[in-house]
């Protein structure tokens, strides 16, 4: 089974963002980095993630001033994380019971290693059948 280190460890872009940075700074990042979520880092200790759906249910529903609202009055502060020595398979299952995509895994010491989406998890298991169906193929 695949550790989620090894899954972070291949993401090629992770977006952090300062709980200061505007709603538009925030969403021009992950636009540029098409990333779907930004980790919102106090230094180096997660504090939120920003998410496009935060974006469209908590400033746009609302009629928020995108370059007057701080992406901390409008970030997921109730974070689900995963550790990175977790597998794959317990990821999946953290995303579905609390109907989350993006999830943020941490180290030993509780620091961000990287945010794992449910496309990263999708791509890792499809990767998983394709090599259980080359190794049984006859």
């Amino acid at each position: 089974m695949t550790e989620l280190k090894n899954l972070v460890g291949k993401q090629k872009r992770v977006v952090s963002i300062s709980p200061q940075a505007t709603v538009r700074d925030a969403a021009k990042s992950m636009a540029e980095a098409n990333v779907g979520a930004a980790a919102i880092m106090d230094g180096t200790k997660l504090v939120g993630l920003f998410t496009e759906r935060d974006v469209l249910k908590r400033v746009l529903l609302r009629n928020l001033d995108v370059d007057a609202v701080r992406v901390e009055d409008v970030m997921t502060k109730d974070l689900i994380c995963a550790e990175e020595g977790q597998h794959a398979a317990d990821a999946r299952y953290l995303m579905q019971r609390h109907h989350i995509r993006h999830l943020p895994v941490l180290n030993a010491e509780g620091q961000l290693v990287g945010v794992l989406s449910i496309r990263d998890l999708v791509h890792q298991e499809v990767r998983e059948m394709r090599d259980y169906i080359a190794m049984h193929e006859g």
